[in-house]
């Protein structure tokens, strides 16, 4: 397996770096953050390094961000809304990579 553009592998991490936010802001509290980044970190530099990525790649990748940032905002709406007892920011931060995660990983996988 190729790990240097390897888009698939770098969504998947994202999505699984979610959970473990989640978890690491309920523990440590916002260095919870932190650490749940460095899994995504670590999978961004091994995937990126050296490698540009081709036009439909691109595409993909921006098509990613703008349905994320449709979903994250409903998911904001709804917990705000009906959820005021959890804390938002943990669970909005821990959202991002997660949504972020599945929706590039279908969109991957699918074209």
């Amino acid at each position: 397996m190729n790990i240097r553009g390897n888009y698939i592998l770098l969504f998947i991490v994202q999505f699984l770096s979610g959970f473990w936010t989640y978890y690491a802001c309920v523990q440590f509290g916002i260095m919870g953050v932190i650490y749940g980044f460095i899994p995504f970190a670590i999978a961004l530099i091994a995937v990126q390094t050296k490698y540009l990525p081709d036009e439909r790649e691109l595409a993909l990748i921006h098509k990613t961000d703008s349905v994320q940032g449709i979903v994250i905002a409903i998911l904001m709406a709804v917990v705000y809304l009906w959820f005021p007892e959890l804390n938002w920011f943990y669970i909005f931060i821990a959202n991002i990579s997660i949504v972020r995660g599945a929706i590039g990983t279908a969109l991957f996988l699918i074209s």
